[in-house]
């Protein structure tokens, strides 16, 4: 889920016109850096979440006696 995760970033970086990516990038050229390191933080707290959620949902799914 993680590479999953930053590829959509990547992909919205190189191509989109909408999404967190796109905004870092965005942003980037704008030379704004306190949105940069926001999004990045945000990208970041959501890459855990992901984690932690798919974690516990293979935990259930697993779970051996």
């Amino acid at each position: 889920m993680g590479i999953a995760w930053l590829v959509i970033v990547a992909a919205e970086m190189l191509v989109g016109s909408t999404g967190i990516g796109y905004f870092v990038w965005n942003e980037w050229n704008n030379l704004s850096l306190s949105h940069v390191i926001f999004a990045v933080l945000v990208i970041g707290v959501v890459g855990m979440l992901l984690d932690l959620i798919f974690a516990s949902v293979q935990k259930k799914v697993t779970y051996v006696e």
